[in-house]
């Protein structure tokens, strides 16, 4: 099967899964319960590992949702006589080995009693008379060990028949209803499946997909928020990297100059398996098939992204307050960082600041207004001034991730004035990520102003041996290129 084929089963899988609107050949349309079933199986067998019978359409009046799996079609047959008591008990053994009995006993209080035989055929060790009662309990049988009394007054046989086919649908079904039972079901959500098809879409990054992962995310169901969430963190990643695949689309190749790329977007497609780079032959060639289908769905995707007011969703779910999951925080934080919009900085601030949150998430917050860049400044300056020693810590990290010598100049400052060592070390390390020759001179003055022995001191030490040996590397490398030239 090729890419472009496997791409459109992919979509075909997942749009079956979400809509239940698959193969007409392999349901039943109970006319009697008001429901159509239909099988899943065939491809989502093998990659899925789930099958049975779901859920298609119910009416109003049977409780079920579309969309559930069927895992049990449960019989309460009433006991009047001991024919009906064998022939319940028969069939519960022939199907599942298992069933529960209702009872009445000596205090006339109405209890259940679960059994379940290791073997079809096992004696469950009881017999009633005609008036339904306990004649008699074999001894070394379940019944015995049940804590049963002769005398007890049987009530109904309760048999859950395990559902995986059409066929042990349509049989539970026809059995109960001979005899007269009360049927209910047992039923379970597709969670699985539902996942996998989520993460799927996201791999597809079709723009499709955009509006399924947002429904998913302001779902109610927890166990499907937080895949949404990390699927639409993918879609928006890949939407950014639009203007790289054009230069792939306007050539109509699926290999470039790796120099004539821009380097940032190159290392974020790697990432995401669309593309491979190769420094030898200085080659970014696309991935087939994820980065070849990519290709031409790029700027649909961009399209899309632009065009939804995504920042406005993701930006109330970064709030402890009201997005109790922090991976979905998380993605969220992700999203705003990719996006970079000025609008959500306020925000942020709030996330960094908040002591209830966990350090992971405010660290993200900060990394996420670094991202955003130069606006971001001023606001985590005023941050820092009237923050405790961990909010310092972060603010200060993300003023060296910005760079720049208003960020570089404030750094300067606090390094002066900073008493907890600890956010020294922070302090030193984000004027040395900025790195230019006004930072390294700041270091090397708070370097003659320590003791040697100090933690601080080795650090300090460490970073400007190693940005000095980085300095002559570069110089002898354009040395060479000078004489190369020449």
């Amino acid at each position: 099967m090729d890419a472009k084929n496997r791409s459109v089963l992919v979509v075909f899988v997942c749009c079956s899964i979400f809509c239940f609107i698959g193969c007409t050949d392999n349901e039943y349309i109970d006319t009697t319960l008001g429901l159509t079933v239909q099988q899943l199986d065939g491809d989502l067998d093998d990659r899925w590992s789930t099958t049975g019978v779901v859920i298609k359409n119910a009416s109003n009046q049977s409780g079920l949702k579309e969309g559930e799996l069927i895992s049990h079609v449960i019989g309460e047959r009433k006991i009047n006589t001991p024919s009906d008591f064998n022939r319940a008990i028969e069939s519960a053994m022939r199907d599942g080995n298992s069933f529960t009995l209702e009872f009445i006993d000596s205090s006339q209080k109405q209890l259940r009693q679960r059994f379940s035989v290791r073997r079809e055929g096992d004696d469950v060790g009881i017999s009633v008379d005609d008036n339904n009662r306990i004649k008699k309990i074999k001894s070394g049988t379940l019944a015995n060990n049940a804590g049963l009394k002769e005398g007890d007054q049987v009530l109904s046989i309760i048999d859950a028949k395990n559902i995986r086919t059409i066929k042990d649908y349509q049989k539970a079904v026809n059995e109960f209803s001979r005899a007269k039972a009360t049927i209910s079901f047992r039923t379970k959500e597709l969670i699985g499946v539902k996942i996998a098809a989520i993460n799927a879409l996201a791999s597809i990054a079709d723009a499709s997909a955009v509006e399924t992962m947002i429904r998913f995310l302001e779902d109610t169901e927890p166990s499907l928020r937080e895949p949404a969430a990390k699927g639409l963190e993918r879609l928006v990643a890949l939407s950014q990297l639009n203007g790289l695949f054009q230069q792939f689309q306007r050539k109509d190749t699926d290999q470039l100059p790796a120099d004539g790329l821009n380097a940032e977007l190159l290392q974020r497609a790697e990432i995401l398996d669309l593309l491979t780079v190769d420094l030898q032959t200085n080659q970014a060639k696309l991935t087939d098939p994820i980065g070849t289908e990519f290709l031409h769905r790029s700027a649909a995707l961009y399209k899309k992204i632009s065009s939804t007011k995504i920042t406005e969703l993701v930006k109330k779910y970064i709030k402890r307050e009201i997005e109790p999951n922090q991976e979905i925080r998380r993605s969220c934080l992700s999203i705003l960082g990719i996006l970079q919009p000025q609008s959500v900085i306020g925000d942020l601030i709030a996330v960094l600041e908040d002591n209830q949150e966990t350090s992971g998430i405010r660290f993200k917050a900060g990394l996420t207004l670094s991202q955003i860049g130069s606006p971001a400044i001023e606001p985590l300056i005023a941050s820092f001034d009237n923050g405790d020693s961990g909010i310092r810590d972060i603010t200060a990290s993300s003023l060296g991730n910005i760079g720049g010598s208003k960020a570089r100049q404030a750094l300067i400052t606090f390094l002066k004035n900073e008493n907890n060592d600890t956010t020294k070390l922070t302090l030193v390390d984000a004027i040395a990520k900025i790195g230019d020759d006004t930072s390294i001179l700041a270091l090397e003055e708070q370097q003659g102003s320590l003791d040697k022995t100090s933690g601080l001191a080795t650090f300090l030490n460490e970073i400007l041996t190693q940005k000095s040996e980085t300095k002559r590397t570069e110089a002898e490398a354009d040395s060479l290129d000078f004489l190369q030239d020449l």
